[in-house]
């Protein structure tokens, strides 16, 4: 941790990602002092008041001179791969990003600044390692499973303090590629009549159940945990409460200006997998004093707000 009157240094990994936005500019709001870590340094408007720092993370030695560089008290990663899809595509790749990346970011935290705290974003889509092999449903899966098991691995050999935060379906403004900013750039895109004669947004299934968090949530959540999560510790980040998509859309597509075409799935189309069984473990983030704050409605607010303001801008 940062000493008495010196603003804590934190590196954000994934900066340039959704996530990673928020996250840089929560902490600098804060008044830490913010290194983003990307892999070409963007204008700097894109990240204003934050320091940025190319480097790719799966190549060790970079990832050492970073973190010899900074010397953070803190590491929020939020890199990585995020598409299933892609994981089939190029399983290695997923391996690298989210197994290698978080290694050599502990190797490094361990050499230079072994008090430092680390958090490692895994996912919600990771699967017991109990239930073997055979239960893992996708490269992805595998990789951010794999990526945790490690980090807890590196908890209790060489007692790093690193946590992992399994984050829900995250939403809310800025650039993503979930299902919330993809239907409002669409209810967007017809509002300002550009869709006419397209096919309409896919939805793949009504019923199909999902948690959903604002990431302005989430990243509230990864402070809590950065300054008093129990390391070794994994600590599900999700909504309160259930949504089917159907619900969702029907919440978007009443604030749409005007007529919106959207094609419904079957419902057993793209069925969710099984949800991941939960096991107590102490302290929650409860108990940590962090719960959500911000509503569906607000968080639908925003996203709608961005995708108009972001079409508008790109005519």
């Amino acid at each position: 941790m940062a000493a008495k009157g010196l603003k804590p240094a934190l590196l954000v990994t994934g900066a340039s990602g959704f996530t990673g936005r928020h996250a840089c500019q929560h902490f600098h709001d804060l008044g830490w002092a913010v290194t983003a870590a990307v892999r070409k340094t963007p204008p700097a408007s894109l990240l204003p008041g934050v320091k940025a720092a190319e480097c790719e993370l799966t190549d060790r030695e970079q990832v050492r001179q970073l973190i010899d560089r900074i010397r953070p008290h803190y590491v929020l990663h939020v890199a990585g791969r995020n598409a299933v899809p892609d994981s089939w595509r190029d399983p290695a790749a997923h391996m690298e990003a989210n197994v290698m990346a978080p290694v050599y970011l502990m190797e490094a935290m361990r050499e230079f600044r072994p008090d430092g705290r680390l958090l490692l974003a895994g996912s919600r889509l990771g699967v017991d390692p109990a239930q073997g092999a055979r239960s893992v449903p996708h490269p992805y899966s595998l990789s951010k499973s794999v990526g945790s098991w490690v980090a807890e691995a590196w908890s209790a050999l060489y007692h790093l303090p690193v946590m992992i935060a399994e984050p829900s379906n995250l939403i809310g403004p800025g650039e993503s590629t979930g299902f919330c900013m993809l239907l409002a750039k669409h209810i967007a895109r017809c509002e300002l009549g550009t869709m006419e004669g397209k096919a309409p947004f896919t939805i793949s299934s009504r019923g199909a159940v999902r948690r959903f968090l604002d990431v302005r949530d989430a990243v509230s959540a990864y402070e809590k945990l950065l300054l008093s999560g129990a390391p070794g510790e994994v600590y599900p980040v999700t909504g309160e409460q259930e949504w089917t998509l159907g619900e969702v859309a029907e919440r978007l597509l009443c604030k749409a200006r005007g007529s919106v075409p959207v094609q419904w799935g079957s419902e057993t189309d793209n069925a969710p997998a099984p949800p991941k069984s939960e096991t107590v473990r102490s302290p929650s983030l409860s108990e940590l004093g962090w719960r959500p704050g911000i509503e569906m409605e607000k968080s639908l607010d925003d996203i709608l707000a961005y995708a108009r303001a972001v079409t508008e801008s790109s005519r």
